[in-house]
């Protein structure tokens, strides 16, 4: 009996050990596993497509015309990146997915996330790594302008140099003031541990000439086409979900 009775007891413990390993490795992820993971999916992704929009607003209540946006990354490297503006847009998706997974603010799981098929993401950027980005960008623009002056010999040549050297200090005076805070939400496939949807809210507060200004920008991605089958898109494999 006392043979019997202590291998009754070893087999449950053993039992016991068994579901607890198990119910450890099944642990809920946290949200920063959840960034990571979604990070190196779609860095892992040899081509998929994604479309876009971008639009600034004022705090006088002033909004200027979106721009759209879409591109194409085929073996890993971004092909094109085409947009309705002149200007030149910059924005790489692995490269945020990155620089998000490797410094943050912090990382939650959003509050209204109810679809059991997804996970929703609100991830704050460091301030401090957020008006660092927007400095660069900024000033690499007007250098971009700088670039396409004209020609020594041209007769508005000086006056072309003079407007653009004015412009840059007024710009360096504005960004010593800036702040700005970002934060993104996130939308992620449980299953295939690939982003769907990202959004950017970044708001900018500066002084120009000793007064206050705020602006905001909103960005929206959508992303589709994974592994270039046109059929796997976000639309097709979550019909049930909304995401406008």
């Amino acid at each position: 009996m006392q043979r019997q009775a202590a291998g009754a007891a070893l087999i449950f413990l053993i039992s016991v050990s068994f579901m607890t390993g198990c119910s450890s490795t099944g642990k809920q992820r946290t949200p920063e596993e959840w960034l990571s993971l979604s990070y190196s999916g779609l860095a892992a992704t040899d081509q998929y497509a994604f479309t876009g929009s971008m639009s600034i607003k004022t705090d006088e209540g002033i909004a200027f015309k979106p721009e759209i946006f879409d591109g194409k990354v085929v073996d890993h490297q971004q092909l094109t990146l085409q947009t309705s503006s002149t200007d030149p847009l910059h924005w790489n998706p692995v490269q945020v997915l990155e620089a998000l997974n490797q410094s943050n603010e912090e990382v939650r799981i959003a509050d209204d996330n109810t679809d059991p098929d997804m996970v929703k993401l609100v991830i704050k950027e460091s301030a401090h790594l957020s008006k660092e980005r927007w400095q660069q960008r900024l000033l690499q623009q007007v250098d971009q302008l700088g670039a396409n002056r004209p020609a020594k010999e041209q007769p508005y040549f000086q006056k072309w140099s003079k407007v653009l050297s004015s412009s840059r200090e007024e710009l360096e005076a504005m960004l010593d003031t800036l702040e700005a805070s970002t934060e993104y939400e996130l939308v992620i496939d449980r299953d295939r541990l690939l982003p769907l949807k990202m959004e950017e809210e970044t708001l900018f507060r500066y002084k120009h000439k000793g007064h206050p200004f705020s602006e905001s920008r909103h960005t929206t991605v959508r992303f589709q086409s994974f592994n270039g089958d046109s059929s796997d898109t976000v639309q097709h494999k979550r019909k049930h979900v909304t995401i406008d």
